[in-house]
């Protein structure tokens, strides 16, 4: 290809990505990190990130995490490292410790690509670019098309999302899924190749085949068909999401000790699918669990609470509690709560370090130790009592609700002391104490906050 005409294509390129940043309104960010595999799409998301950084006098870095799942897998980092390094792109190393599943490995692989990735970004204040595109979205969506997702699942992967915090962004979500290698051979840039990727043991293989030999037939659905039925399905729940949030008001408030007064009577009106959907939103976010609760656990939840009865589903408990008061009037008023289950959440943390405990607290803490729920301090001491540590609550917390006391996190420091933490708002207070933590539920558009769908919803 002529050098011009090379030019050209590239200077078409750089135009078309430095739109998308300005349409997810990216472009207001000082800071960006991308996930980097060492694959096409991830090295021309890379390569797009570094030129536009470079151009607008922002900073840019590539994180490479390396999961450790076969031979050869840190010099095969090395090398995209150093591939990177020839482009200008300043990338880091990190990798996976600890036992790998027997099952799910992808799954396994990929939360923790996700929380390395999220911590990474947070700590460096930057936004996190990953590089999802029009081939991924159909894929996903013809998953969840064939689970029997409704419109919430069938929207696919969000462009723009907050997750614990950071900015998680796809800024060429709508680009054919060719485009990124085509723009890696115009910066004559190579890339490694996933044998996994053909390998027919995974289910996304297997859609994308299938969505290849669809294309190929003019009767059949095809990709961009897919993609047609996601942005519908993306703008349904976009509006029934804009709906409830106006409708929710005056009948939701989120509490920085975790967990949700609910006037229940406000949303007996919403039809089921705006039902189900602002339930979920809110359960994920008092949770931090992974998947949504289905439709069918949602329905039974609504039944028990219409009866006026208890409700548990998605890690969260739903407590119905007579008030006079309420949210400002007289009536039925629930409140969920983050359930700390059977098994203990157990999170270590360094001096000076911050962590997300639970996926729905951020702590900080000057002090090293082990961080867990309030609840489940009898079990991390070996079923020894602490009565006289639990004398020494703040005064402060015995206003808290014993259900949402007792899921909180603690730090039990390395001597065997209890430390209770400062629970902040949006608008921490003062210097950090020994021990800060923040609800996430309560960040901004909070009853939205937990775009994490994913498996079998409607």
């Amino acid at each position: 290809m002529l050098p011009t005409v090379i030019a050209s294509n590239v200077a078409a390129f750089d135009a078309r990505f430095a739109a998308a940043m300005v349409t997810l309104r990216l472009d207001s960010y000082e800071s960006y990190l991308t996930a980097v595999s060492g694959g096409a799409d991830s090295t021309g998301l890379a390569l797009l990130t570094q030129r536009y950084a470079d151009a607008k006098c922002k900073s840019h870095k590539a994180v490479i995490v390396n999961h450790e799942l076969r031979d050869g897998s840190y010099d095969e980092a090395r090398r995209v490292q150093n591939r990177l390094k020839e482009y200008g792109v300043v990338s880091e190393i990190i990798s996976i410790s600890g036992p790998r599943p027997k099952s799910a490995v992808q799954e396994w692989a990929r939360l923790n690509r996700y929380h390395i990735l999220i911590s990474a970004a947070r700590q460096r204040n930057a936004a996190l670019l990953l590089a999802h595109h029009a081939g991924d979205q159909a894929e996903t969506v013809a998953m969840r098309l064939l689970k029997g997702s409704g419109p919430t699942g069938l929207a696919g992967i969000p462009a723009l999302r907050s997750q614990y915090g950071v900015i998680i962004a796809r800024p060429v979500l709508n680009w054919p899924s060719d485009q990124l290698s085509f723009f890696c051979s115009l910066c004559n840039c190579s890339y490694e190749s996933d044998l996994s990727n053909e390998d027919r043991q995974f289910e996304r293989v297997r859609i994308r085949q299938l969505l290849t030999s669809l294309s190929q037939q003019a009767d059949e659905p095809s990709s961009l068909q897919i993609q047609r039925l996601s942005k519908l399905a993306a703008k349904l729940t976009t509006a029934a999401d804009e709906a409830n949030s106006n409708h929710l008001s005056g009948a939701v408030k989120w509490n920085h000790a975790g967990y949700i007064r609910v006037m229940i009577a406000d949303l007996a009106c919403l039809p089921d699918f705006r039902w189900r959907l602002a339930i979920r939103r809110m359960v994920m976010a008092v949770s931090g669990g992974i998947y949504a609760p289905s439709s069918v656990a949602l329905d039974r939840v609504r039944r028990l609470i219409h009866a006026g009865k208890s409700a548990t589903v998605g890690g969260c408990h739903f407590t119905p509690v007579q008030t006079s008061v309420g949210l400002g009037r007289k009536g039925k008023e629930y409140r969920l709560f983050r359930e700390i289950g059977r098994h203990v959440n157990v999170t270590h943390i360094c001096g000076g370090d911050e962590v997300v405990f639970a996926g729905c607290w951020l702590v900080k803490s000057k002090q090293e130790g082990v961080l867990h729920a309030l609840g489940d301090v009898q079990k991390i001491t070996n079923g020894k009592r602490l009565n006289a540590l639990a004398k020494n609550l703040p005064d402060s917390w015995h206003l808290i609700p014993h259900r949402a006391r007792q899921a909180i996190p603690v730090l039990t420091t390395l001597d065997g002391r209890l430390i209770y933490p400062q629970l902040i708002g949006d608008k921490p207070r003062g210097s950090i104490r020994t021990l800060e933590a923040k609800f996430f539920g309560i960040a901004k558009n909070s009853a939205f906050l937990a775009d994490k769908l994913i498996g079998k919803i409607s």
